[in-house]
């Protein structure tokens, strides 16, 4: 067996796909209920609706024929906005695309029965088993039996509206917007679901022959004819038979047809429904099967969806889809469920819409369409506001199942697939060039004026003064020229006065002139609440404290300390001393983030009072990208012209983060590392793991709150990741 699909669908085979997955229950059940919703404005409605998926059909055209792969709407977006985002997508669409083909067979009961009284079900379900044995046999056998329908279909469709043109009476149009706009934009958003078919055959571009010039020809032409003909087709019913009637029947395009074709154009247009719905139910199948081989491709479902038959068809693939109709055939009233779907696609095609922009503005190499979409990028988003001013239209239980169909597209990648899938995208390409050109400016700003303005030293009772000395040592460091040191000590005790605290202000200002400073301030004893009001006020603007190395004999002093740290308007750095002897060799670890600026401006300033050289050390995960390893060189690149001091950079991936990192600081005389907050315990988070396991003495360094990353930026982090 193979995993790769053969080409051998031509231009009217992806035309045939593409208007067979659209005709169907949208014209030959929706008009009547787009009636009562609309008046005569049902005749303008198809039309919009046509407009609105143009955008999403010249976006997925362009995409296609840079990926010509199977897997349609679900593999662009994977690869524009992320494995997530692309898993929602090809969840909801397959579901969506499942619901509308068994919709469409068991709307097949309201015209049998113009014909027989048949049972709805057991038809269609025998119906539905023939469609799966066609698309297990083969694609172009599936396209050969598509486009003998198709055929078949646009024929009586033309016939209808030759004959029917000159029956229809002007007056049944007026007035044209009875309902208002409000009701034109609800039916509008009802008979979307007869577009939506349109952009499915890009989910076979694999299979296609030149997909560069018949997918795109293929999609236009489809959409640009029946945004001509549904509009005409609902003109004729309402103009033959009224607003009325239409909004009474479930068999529009039958009612219709009596009175201008008499009992011989009700059978000839009842058995062009049947076998339309029977072609847009086979084109569903046919599409909806390649994403979940798609997504085995991409390792975001079971590997045995990706297998392709002896007969070069993703068996398994089409055998899960087709187990999945027949279910609702069985078991579920589907009318609602379209609802949902034509809900949820409003919301897809707002993202196929998106990642069209992605592509474009990220510059990648290998994006190559040879169609492009016109008018970019007003196209996609007359597409995107369209989509979603419809999408407030369906109602609210419509929008609920469409959150709720996100909400299963995430759990399963959660559950399966975020361990599986390649996190690459374009927009994570593009973040990352944007990301690396904003911490470049951010850091040469940062460097231009190393060091801190105001920096508050932070001790506790009975701290020893080699420890004393090594802090203020450290804070003559990291203070500018003409910045200022005030050092203090938390205790809970009370505040100033007493002998011993002169003594100890006494024995501090001795130890700052060894040490080379002048202290600003020797602030008494306080409490932690006198603190924080001293930094806010004061405009401190980096809070130093060492790490005590029994926290558990000091426990009240970390607790304050975690408290200042998340409370207190300013940075925060944590010293974990190893007994600080002369520096040499400055280890910085990045992460990337805001945090890095601070790092680097700050061991910037210790590496020019001390004349050390500089390490730039970063880890990457075994399974990292080139893209991602050139964009943390390049950013170290920039780093080195930047900084007067000697560089070196160590860029390396590993399964074992920390002690990858412990080995790449070997021989470093201190270690510099960001850390991010947390509220849970100060001393067991990431940073300490790694300085425990460092023979150097560390400085945590802990950006302000205000700094960090928004709640939404870490939302949004969460779900591209």
């Amino acid at each position: 067996m193979t995993d790769r699909l053969e080409a051998k669908l031509g231009l009217y085979g992806v035309f045939a796909v593409s208007v067979g997955a659209m005709i169907g229950s949208g014209i030959f059940v929706l008009p009547g209920l787009a009636a009562k919703i609309a008046g005569p404005g049902v005749v303008l409605a198809y039309f919009l609706a046509g407009l609105i998926i143009f955008p999403a059909a010249a976006s997925k055209s362009e995409m296609a024929t840079a990926m010509p792969e199977s897997g349609g709407i679900y593999l662009y977006i994977d690869r524009a906005m992320g494995p997530l985002m692309g898993t929602i997508a090809g969840f909801g669409v397959w579901f969506s695309m499942i619901f509308k083909s068994a919709f469409a067979l068991v709307g097949l009961g309201a015209y049998l029965k113009l014909f027989e009284h048949l049972p709805e079900r057991p038809v269609a379900l025998a119906l539905g088993m023939v469609i799966i044995a066609i698309n297990i046999a083969g694609a172009k056998t599936s396209s050969s039996f598509q486009s003998f329908l198709i055929a078949l279909v646009l024929g009586a469709l033309a016939v209808f509206v030759l004959r029917g043109a000159p029956s229809v009476d002007a007056a049944e149009f007026e007035p044209f917007l009875s309902q208002g706009l409000k009701g034109l934009l609800s039916a509008t958003g009802l008979v979307f679901v007869s577009f939506i078919g349109v952009t499915k055959v890009a989910s076979i571009a694999e299979e296609i022959r030149q997909p560069e010039r018949n997918l795109p020809a293929g999609i236009m032409l489809s959409v640009g004819l029946m945004i001509v003909v549904y509009p005409l087709i609902a003109w004729v019913m309402v103009g033959t038979v009224g607003v009325e009637v239409l909004a009474d029947t479930v068999t529009p395009m039958s009612t219709a047809a009596e009175v201008f074709m008499g009992p011989v154009g009700v059978d000839l247009i009842t058995l062009v429904a049947i076998v339309a719905l029977i072609s847009m139910a086979n084109a569903g199948v046919l599409a909806s099967s390649r994403y979940p081989f798609a997504m085995a491709r991409r390792a975001l479902a079971p590997p045995f969806l990706a297998r392709v038959s002896k007969r070069n068809t993703p068996a398994a693939a089409t055998l899960l889809t087709g187990s999945v109709l027949l279910v609702l055939i069985a078991f579920v009233p589907l009318i609602e469920l379209a609802k949902l779907a034509s809900a949820f696609q409003l919301i897809v095609f707002s993202l196929v819409n998106l990642a069209v922009l992605a592509f474009r503005e990220s510059n990648l190499d290998w994006y190559q369409p040879t169609f492009k979409s016109p008018l970019y990028p007003w196209t996609q988003l007359f597409g995107i506001a369209g989509a979603l001013i419809l999408l407030t239209q369906m109602g609210i239980i419509p929008m609920i199942g469409a959150v709720l169909i996100v909400a299963g597209g995430f759990l399963w990648y959660r559950a399966f697939g975020r361990s599986r899938a390649s996190r690459e995208s374009a927009s994570l390409d593009a973040l990352r060039i944007r990301d690396t050109e904003r911490l470049v400016d951010l850091t040469a700003e940062a460097l231009s004026h190393p060091g801190a303005d105001h920096v508050l030293v932070l001790t506790w009772r009975g701290m020893r003064r080699r420890r004393l000395r090594e802090i203020l040592q450290i804070a003559a460091d990291l203070t500018r020229a003409g910045g200022k040191v005030d050092i203090s000590r938390v205790d809970r005790g009370g505040t100033g006065g007493t002998r011993e605290e002169q003594a100890w202000a006494s024995e501090i200002d001795a130890i700052a002139k060894r040490v080379g400073i002048e202290l600003n301030e020797i602030i008494p004893c306080a409490i932690r609440e006198d603190h924080q009001r001293r930094i806010n006020e004061s405009d401190i603007d980096l809070l130093l404290a060492e790490m005590p190395s029994d926290i558990r004999a000091n426990k009240p002093f970390v607790r304050d300390l975690r408290w200042l740290r998340d409370n207190s308007e300013c940075d925060t750095i944590l010293f974990r001393n190893r007994g600080l002897e002369e520096i040499e060799t400055i280890v910085i670890m990045g992460s990337g983030g805001p945090y890095d600026v601070l790092k680097i401006s700050l061991a910037d300033r210790i590496a020019q009072r001390e004349h050390a050289s500089i390490r730039f050390v970063h880890v990457v995960n075994e399974e990292a990208t080139e893209a991602q390893v050139a964009s943390i060189r390049e950013y170290h690149e920039h780093l080195h012209q930047m900084i007067d001091q000697p560089t070196e950079s160590r860029i390396e991936p590993a399964e074992e983060l920390v002690d990858t990192l412990a080995r790449l600081s070997r021989g470093a005389n201190l270690v510099v590392l960001g850390a991010v907050a947390s509220r849970v315990r100060i001393f067991t988070d990431l940073a300490d793991r790694i300085t425990e396991m460092m023979d150097a003495p560390a400085l945590v360094v802990y950006a302000n709150l205000s700094a960090k990353k928004s709640r939404l930026g870490r939302v949004i982090e969460y779900f591209i990741y």
